[in-house]
């Protein structure tokens, strides 16, 4: 379960990235997304190690 969800989290940067154009208030965005999935991937990362 937990790879799973670490997988769909990089299949949403993966969106992210591939959707992303020049403009500057995109970056900010995508900074805000791509924050969110890491931290999502930080707490999977912990459930495992506990």
């Amino acid at each position: 379960m937990a790879l799973e969800r670490a997988e769909r989290a990089l299949q949403r940067i993966e969106r992210v990235l591939g959707g992303r154009n020049a403009s500057g208030g995109r970056d900010e965005a995508l900074r805000a997304r791509v924050r969110e999935v890491v931290e999502e991937l930080d707490e999977l990362i912990r459930e495992a190690a506990a």
